[in-house]
């Protein structure tokens, strides 16, 4: 089967203006959820000889060079260049970058500020109050402020998702709040809506810098796609963690000293099953209803009862489902019996990350899953 055609554009961050195709080798790039993507390749000066009619130096610029990794001409990934490391003994460019969110790990979440000097205690008396603010515009509002800023609008454009999850938030100027952080903790309260930056086709072969924000998840509609061993999967890795696992936990509530409430919840039936007694602590400080830090201890049993997978999986991006016609986020049918897991595996996981490895004679994406309790095996 043919393999994809990959393109490296070089791009005016500011602008978005494409100035160049880098011929980049050795590339990796990767698309988690609810986080910044990063990317790495390798301009061999010696390998191309129409690279002596280019600037390397101005066309690697960190901070004001992005990057786009065309698939077939079809946008896949975008973000800035934030490292690069030329070697003039091989005469390589080592570039490294991650995308748009990463800009926003570089921007505080302040009000526009009127022109210098500004008196002392002016950003700390700043707030942006949020009150009752739906959770999808709410993440919209942090960067739409970002972009205000004098040379701070990178063209990110905005879906109309609505997740109708309400929200109070207030970022003081005294506290400098990153706006990436403020996103990544938005995304990471229970029901908060899964964001990801990204790039999409735009007339004229004009690349879209994208926000997608989920309601509240991300993901396809629809039927699961489904990898196989033995069909698309090329191999998986399935790493086991106990160092979490509590057949004991306490949850412990509003109080001092011997006057702490501390809820207690235990698995008895593990011991039976040739399971060690392991406990952890969790604090609420804010809880002081018995009934709810009860729930609490409960829940972090539940949680707890056993070793997590953090399986990945490395899968032809030639082979269905195919490159493109899934994404972070969605939901996927694994199947896999070999002399591992022997008894066979056929359950649901999600996506919460991809990488991929383009090359002249592959194309391999490594899929890492979301956590997965072991009893599901």
């Amino acid at each position: 089967m043919r393999l994809p055609t990959y393109a490296y554009l070089v791009a005016d961050l500011r602008s978005g203006r494409v100035l160049d195709e880098l011929p980049l080798t050795g590339v990796k790039y990767n698309k988690p959820l609810n986080d910044s993507g990063k990317f790495s390749g390798t301009w061999d000066l010696t390998r191309h000889p129409s690279s002596t009619r280019r600037d390397p130096y101005e066309l690697t610029m960190p901070a004001r060079r992005a990057l786009y990794v065309m698939r077939d001409d079809r946008p896949m990934w975008g973000g800035i260049i934030w490292t690069r490391k030329y070697d003039s003994s091989s005469h390589k460019v080592e570039v490294a970058g991650a995308d748009w969110w990463s800009y926003f790990d570089h921007r505080k979440v302040l009000p526009v500020l009127p022109a210098a000097p500004l008196p002392l205690d002016h950003v700390a008396g700043l707030k942006m109050a949020a009150n009752d603010v739906e959770q999808n515009d709410l993440a919209r509002a942090l960067v739409q402020l970002a972009q205000t800023h004098a040379g701070g609008d990178i063209g990110i454009e905005f879906d109309d998702s609505r997740s109708f999850i309400y929200r109070d938030r207030t970022y003081t100027g005294h506290e400098l709040s990153s706006v990436g952080e403020a996103l990544r903790q938005l995304a990471a309260v229970i029901n908060g809506p899964d964001i990801m930056f990204g790039v999409a086709p735009g007339t004229g072969g004009r690349v879209r810098r994208i926000m997608r924000v989920g309601t509240p998840r991300l993901g396809q509609t629809g039927t699961a796609h489904v990898w196989e061993t033995g069909g698309n999967i090329v191999n998986y890795t399935w790493p086991s963690d106990a160092t979490r696992m509590a057949t004991r936990t306490f949850a412990s509530g509003d109080g001092m000293a011997e006057g702490t409430p501390i809820a207690v919840a235990e698995d008895v039936d593990k011991y039976a099953q040739h399971w060690p007694l392991l406990e952890s602590e969790q604090g609420y400080t804010s809880v002081s209803d018995a009934d709810t830090l009860q729930g609490h201890a409960d829940a972090d049993q539940l949680v707890a009862r056993l070793p997590v997978a953090l399986p990945t999986l490395t899968v032809r991006g030639n082979t269905a489902p195919y490159v493109g016609e899934w994404d972070t986020g969605d939901d996927v049918r694994v199947v896999i019996r070999d002399e591992f897991i022997r008894r066979g595996l056929d359950t649901a996981m999600r996506i919460v990350d991809a990488q991929y490895a383009p090359s002249e004679a592959a194309e391999t994406v490594t899929i890492t899953m979301s956590p997965l309790i072991e009893d599901a095996a």
